[in-house]
Parts: C-alpha cells; sequence; structure tokens
C-alpha cells in the first residue's frame, strides 16, 4: 500500500498507511512508517496461533497459545547520542482492536520483554507494547561510560517506546488509540511511577506493583542486608545461614497467624505482629531451630534497615517480620537470601554491579569500604536524578484524567513494603484537602494502594495473590474487574468506576479458570485490612475490609 499522507500525533511526523479506518494496513506496510529517531526492524504478519518467544540468555524458548492474528513491528529508537532502545509492538487486526494500547513493563535490569503479557494485551484486543529498556542482557555493564544507555534505562525507554508505538498505532488503524495504559511490577512498577511523574501525558491509565521506585536507597539496602550479614572482611561466611530463615519466618507465621481472626498460614497485616527475633535465641550452642545471639542482631538490623552513619536517618525501610523466608521450604534461596547477596555469587552483594559500573568505574571496587554516610550522597546525587522516581507531584497526571493503582505484597523481601507505603503518604502529605481523612479521600479519587497479605515479590507466596492478567503470573480466575486489577483499572479510566475491594485467589492447582481454588480473599483499599468476621474461612464473603 502507497502512503497516503502525513500526520501528527504526539509532535511527531508520520506517514500514514490505512486508507480506510476500519481495516488496518497491510503489516509489511509498517516497515515504511517515518518516524523521527526511529528504524523498524520488523513487521510481520504473525497468523492467529501461538508465539514463540526469542530464545535469550539461554533461557528455555517458552511458547505462547490462543493468540489472535496480529501484526508483530520490531523497532529502534535512538533519541540521543549512544542510545539505542529496543521495543516492539502488537497490532491485532482491526475488526478485533479494543481501541487501547497498554504497555507492559520490565523485570530487573534485564532486556528481556514479558512476552506473556504482551500475548494477554493482544489477546483482549488491545496493541501490546514492551521495549528492552535500551540494551540487551543482564549486566550492568552496559551503563559504564555511556550515562545515555543509563537515562535510557531510568527514564527513557518506556516514553520513547510508547510514543512511538502511539504514532504506529494510528498508521495502522487510521485513527488513534482511546485510551492507553501501562502496567508492571518490580522495576515495571518503578517504569509506572517514573512515568506518572516525568511523562504524565503518556498513559490514562497506570499499575504499580512491588515498585523499585526509590532505587539508588534499594540498592543500598541490598548492600545492607549483605554487609550486616557478614563480619568485615569475611564475604564466605554468612552469619545467619539461609536455612534459618525458613525456621524464622515458621516462627513468625506461628506467633501472628491467627491475629486477622483466621489461622490459615497467612499474616494479614504484619505491622500487628510483635515478633522479636530476640525469642528464638539459643539455650546453649548453636542449633538449627534457634539464633545465636550475633544472629539475633543481625536480623533486627535487617528489619531496621540501613541508616545514615551520621544521623541515624533511615535511608530506606527494613523487611517486616514474615518476609525472611518467603517462597517454597525447597527454594535453594527464600526471600531475604535471594537478595542480600548476589545469586550467582553469593559471596558479594546483590546488584554490586550498580557500584562498580554506575557509581564509581571500578571493577575492583571493596564495598566494605563503603562509607555509610558521605558516600549515601554521592549515590544519590549521581543517581537518584536519573533512577529514582519519588516525585510526589502527580499534579499533571491528576489533572489530565490519570488514573494509578499500586499494589505490593507485605511479605516482599525485595521492594520492601513499608517504601510503597511511604511513596503513597507522601501523595496524601501533598493534598491540600483539610483532615488526614479529607486528603486520603482526595488522593483516592485519582490513586488507590492495595497491600497483598502473604504477597512476596510481585506475585506467589502463601496469601491469596492471584488477581490481575495485567501483571506477572497472576491470573484470576473470573475474567472481572472484582477479580482482575487490569480491568479494574480500565472501569475506572473509562467508565468513572473507582476500584473498591479486589478479590484475589490462592490455588491448589493451576491457574486462570482451569485452575483448581484454594481460598480466595479481600484485597482492601489501603489502609484497610482484611478481617475474619465468621463462616467459611475460604471464602472472600467471610471477611470484610476494616480499620487496623
Amino acid at each position: 500500500m502507497r502512503a497516503i499522507g502525513i500526520g501528527l500525533v504526539g509532535g511527531l511526523a508520520l506517514v500514514a498507511l490505512a486508507a480506510d479506518p476500519a481495516h488496518a494496513a497491510n503489516c509489511a506496510d509498517m516497515a515504511k512508517i517515518v518516524l523521527p529517531h526511529v528504524t523498524v526492524t520488523g513487521a510481520q504478519e504473525i497468523a492467529g496461533g501461538s508465539f514463540a518467544e526469542p530464545q535469550e540468555d539461554g533461557r528455555p524458548v517458552r511458547s505462547h497459545g490462543a493468540l489472535p492474528t496480529f501484526c508483530h513491528v520490531q523497532a529502534v529508537a535512538s533519541p540521543v547520542a549512544g542510545s539505542r532502545i529496543g521495543f516492539e509492538v502488537w497490532l491485532p487486526q482491526a475488526t478485533d482492536w479494543s481501541g487501547r494500547v497498554h504497555m507492559v513493563g520490565n523485570g530487573g535490569f534485564g532486556s528481556n520483554l514479558y512476552y506473556a503479557q504482551l500475548a494477554a494485551r493482544v489477546r483482549r484486543g488491545d496493541v501490546g507494547v514492551a521495549t528492552d529498556t535500551g540494551h540487551r542482557g543482564g549486566s550492568l555493564t552496559f551503563g559504564r561510560g555511556n550515562r545515555a544507555a543509563i537515562e535510557d534505562w531510568g527514564f527513557r525507554a518506556v516514553h520513547e517506546s510508547i510514543v512511538a508505538a502511539k504514532a504506529m498505532t494510528q498508521a495502522y488503524y487510521g485513527r488513534a488509540a482511546t485510551h492507553s495504559y501501562f502496567s508492571g511490577s518490580s522495576t515495571g512498577g518503578h517504569q509506572a511511577l517514573m512515568e506518572a511523574q516525568r511523562y504524565p501525558e503518556d498513559f490514562d491509565g497506570i499499575i504499580a506493583g512491588a515498585p523499585g521506585n526509590n532505587r539508588t536507597s534499594l540498592i543500598l539496602s541490598f548492600l545492607w542486608s549483605f554487609v550486616k550479614n557478614h563480619r568485615p572482611g569475611d564475604n564466605d561466611h554468612p552469619i545467619v545461614p539461609v536455612p534459618k530463615l525458613a525456621m524464622v519466618k515458621k516462627a513468625v507465621v506461628a506467633q501472628c497467624d491467627a491475629l486477622d481472626g483466621v489461622s490459615d498460614g497467612v499474616v494479614s497485616d504484619p505491622r500487628a505482629c510483635p515478633f522479636d527475633p530476640a525469642s528464638l535465641s539459643c539455650k546453649g550452642g548453636d542449633a538449627p531451630d534457634c539464633l545465636t545471639g550475633e544472629q539475633v542482631a543481625t536480623m533486627q538490623a535487617i528489619y531496621q534497615g540501613p541508616r545514615d552513619a551520621r544521623t541515624g536517618a533511615q535511608i530506606y525501610p527494613g523487611y517486616v517480620v514474615g518476609s525472611e523466608g518467603q517462597g517454597d521450604e525447597d527454594s535453594p534461596l527464600p526471600g531475604w537470601a535471594g537478595y542480600w547477596a548476589n545469586p550467582g555469587k553469593q559471596d558479594e552483594p546483590q546488584r554490586v554491579d550498580f557500584f562498580r559500573y554506575w557509581v564509581k568505574d571500578d571493577p575492583d571496587w571493596d564495598w566494605w569500604k563503603f562509607d555509610w554516610g558521605a558516600d549515601v550522597d554521592r549515590v544519590r546525587t549521581s543517581m537518584g536524578p536519573v533512577i529514582d522516581a519519588v516525585d510526589p507531584d502527580l499534579s499533571r497526571f491528576r489533572a489530565r484524567g490519570g488514573k494509578l493503582i499500586m499494589f505490593v505484597g507485605w511479605n516482599d523481601p525485595v521492594a520492601a513494603s513499608p517504601e510503597t507505603i511511604n511513596y503513597y503518604e507522601s501523595l496524601v502529605a501533598q493534598s491540600s484537602a483539610g483532615t488526614r481523612t479529607d486528603r486520603l479521600a482526595d488522593i483516592q479519587g485519582f490513586a488507590r494502594l492495595y497491600m497483598v497479605g502473604g504477597m512476596g515479590h510481585t506475585a506467589g507466596g502463601e496469601g491469596a495473590t492471584n488477581m490481575s492478567n495485567a501483571t506477572r503470573n497472576s491470573e484470576p480466575p473470573v475474567d472481572d474487574s472484582l477479580h482482575d486489577m487490569g480491568l479494574a483499572l480500565y472501569d475506572w479510566v473509562e467508565k468513572g468506576k473507582a476500584p473498591e475491594t479486589l478479590v484475589a485467589t490462592k490455588y491448589s492447582e493451576g491457574q486462570g479458570p482451569s485452575g483448581r481454588i484454594a481460598f480466595q480473599r479481600p484485597i482492601c483499599v489501603w489502609p484497610l485490612v482484611p478481617r475474619y468476621r465468621g463462616g467459611d474461612s475460604n471464602a472472600t464473603a467471610s471477611f470484610t475490609c476494616a480499620a487496623p
């Protein structure tokens, strides 16, 4: 099909390809689209059926089925020197298109696209978008000597990708999308909040799950946990061995499980749990079922979280009780163990390459010489403006009608759950309404937070945690806005129906409509918490959302 005209989307000139808005352009013609600093590297129609992920980082190839026919566009954006942002746009056929564009976020510092979420988007009829964040692979060496690449990862990749994707959408269908969305957890949650803060015009609705948005301080907390769990200079012998984390977790559950009115293996609100690791002190010598004095002190330091050595000020919140051994009992690195050290090299801190290659430019950097005062300032000054998404001023996002849903698992052993609360409460503090109740109600008009009992990082755990097709590994059993946070966001943006209590599911086998349900729980709008009121403890109706 020859190009038939020139239009503007978001200030970008583009070649319009679809002559009839009721019929999409030929997919191959998407290779002809002209956008500033964007090169289309592939445009291919994928017949309905399955899609096999490209092989990356030695991972097994996964396939996603039950897909409609869609146009698979691959492209690269290079907005500044040293920048190479890869992204994909999945465009359903015109007759299947919902009118939405929905971008999905990333995880960690890796470049992998979450194809399962892209597949979920096109199954629903949405245009799906994802980016590699501006690099390939999982090593942080991509940022060494390349500030532009760090900026791409920190804030630019999502923005550049969605602006181009919207232009491609208009060119393909002959009309602009009616609504645009972003959903992600972990780094995806970080990206979500960065977008709301820096680029409020990009999305109408955003889900920010388990957000690692206070990124410099989060990485400092990983370093803190490592050095507190090792004697100075000894990187090979952790003070608290990994098996004791599961032992501590069991003790927390035994003490506080029933505080919400039912014993189900879930501590619904760890703030109410008075667990003290000293209660597990060894009576004699060290043993698998107790903690030595040194181990008690280590646990307390990690619960406390990193502190500024000069002032004692909190750098990042500590992890809550119940998060210590979060995960499967047979996991080799449950809970804290997966993040207080590098999983592939247990004798160094998690994310140590951030300091080596982004902050210090020194592959031999010695973390034992880190100054928990002046060096904290240096890290925040050098990296904070690029990778921290902590600005509480979302007034521009709100003014354009934007809606934000945040969630985090109470037991998250990565992005400590109190930090998500801290950010949400910073929004409340920005409100000019009168009382605390008034300010909370004001912010809830466009932003709501859900705390999920028994959830680890982004999904999974002993609690009911399946609640959204819009985020990773969290498929609900019912396709409606009560059980699916993504659909709740659509209803909020498109129908003005604000989400209230949602329903989360724990499966005993499988997941989704064919999964076997073990139990369900209400997920309450912050600051409410679930309380058992009698009846079948596996049923949501047996609980209510109440003040803590």
